[in-house]
């Protein structure tokens, strides 16, 4: 994990993460502990971590189907008032190359039938400001911002 702080108060943190849940979870507590050690700590209420683990799952399941030995990179940029955050993977694409809708699954249902997925691209959605993604033959990139002041997001 390699970090870097600009003069203009930007905090810069850059990973390569291996496919496993494991990983993703261990990387996670890496950048909370050095946000911690650097002082560079976002706005409780703001659900940045929350985001990035949900896309790092994402990448794990789907772009590498549960295989350890898929490579993501990520990069965070903390600003005063921003998080920009990329993830480059070299898995599966997404499915007619877009990212989902992530519409709000229905709750009026028997818990029995409630569905077991789709609620974290609504999550991703709500909580970003902005969402950009592409497939360039090698590679998937997706880049996505979140506000780091107020509601974070929605």
């Amino acid at each position: 994990m390699r970090a870097e702080r600009l003069d203009d108060g930007t905090f810069l943190v850059a990973c390569e993460i291996d496919s496993t849940q494991e990983d993703v979870s261990a990387t996670l507590v890496g950048i909370r502990d050095l946000l911690a050690d650097e002082a560079v700590l976002p706005p409780p209420e703001c659900s940045w971590e929350l985001v990035v683990a949900e896309v790092l799952n994402n990448i794990v399941e789907h772009a590498y189907q549960d295989r350890a030995g898929g490579e993501i990179r990520l990069r965070l940029k903390f600003q005063p008032d921003r998080l920009t955050v990329s993830f480059t993977d070299f898995g599966l694409p997404m499915p007619d190359g877009t990212l989902p809708d992530g519409e709000r699954a229905s709750l009026d249902v028997a818990q029995e039938d409630l569905p077991e997925g789709g609620f974290g691209w609504f999550l991703i959605r709500s909580l970003s400001e902005r969402l950009e993604y592409r497939h360039d033959g090698a590679s998937n990139q997706l880049t996505l911002t979140l506000p780091l002041h107020g509601a974070c997001g929605g």
